[in-house]
């Protein structure tokens, strides 16, 4: 009959069936594999940072020790170096305003560091005082004329003069611009207090009146 095919054709109804922990165990190793593939690229770009761009210069142990090589003349820590077993010197050239020309003023690493035998350093070599040429200040207003000598490290004074040229502004210096100057060095800007103050006609008395006779 109709009711027991529909019956028949019904879908039997059955109990799920046990978890067997095979997708328990798949999705735990899918966040391992997450994991894994952030972790393992950190690590090998931290692994290439510290030991190939940045590689450590300190030996712990029975290193070489660094010599103190402050005020050495270039030859003389070159002779150290040798004497200690390092390596060659890198040179960075700077002025400095008291100690002479080819003297060492700063090293990398710094003294008693142990090294590995062989290793490079890194100097700084004096160049004596500065020389600076006088900057072209004409025309500027005085503050700010002083401003720049000062910042390319000269000490300024002022002087007033009368002058066409506008009040405040510079209508000349001492030394001239562009000349070459060993700091620390001065400089005098002469600054322009205006022009001269001119009577008005009829401001004095008429010195030409006549005269009475004698």
């Amino acid at each position: 009959m109709l009711g027991d095919s529909v019956r028949r054709r019904q879908p039997k109804w059955r109990a799920p069936r046990a978890s067997d922990g095979r997708g328990e165990r798949n999705w735990k190793r899918v966040i391992a594999g997450l994991a894994t593939a952030l972790i393992v690229p950190f690590a090998v770009g931290y692994l290439v940072a510290v030991y190939v761009l940045f590689p450590p210069t300190q030996v712990s142990g029975s290193g070489t020790p660094m010599p103190d090589l402050i005020g050495r003349t270039t030859s003389e820590a070159q002779r150290d170096l040798v004497a200690a077993g390092l390596g060659d010197m890198e040179i960075t050239e700077l002025p400095h305003p008291e100690v002479d020309a080819g003297n060492v003023i700063a090293q990398s690493p710094l003294p008693g560091q142990q090294l590995r035998p062989g290793a490079d350093v890194r100097l700084a070599i004096s160049t004596g005082r500065a020389r600076v040429m006088v900057p072209d200040v004409l025309g500027f207003s005085a503050d700010r004329a002083e401003s720049m000598l000062t910042r390319a490290g000269f000490e300024v004074t002022r002087l007033l003069e009368e002058s066409p040229a506008s009040e405040g502004r510079v209508i000349r210096t001492d030394p001239e611009p562009g000349q070459p100057r060993t700091l620390p060095a001065a400089v005098t800007i002469i600054v322009s207090s205006g022009p001269p103050d001119i009577p008005e006609p009829g401001a004095f008395p008429d010195t030409t009146a006549a005269q009475s006779p004698r």
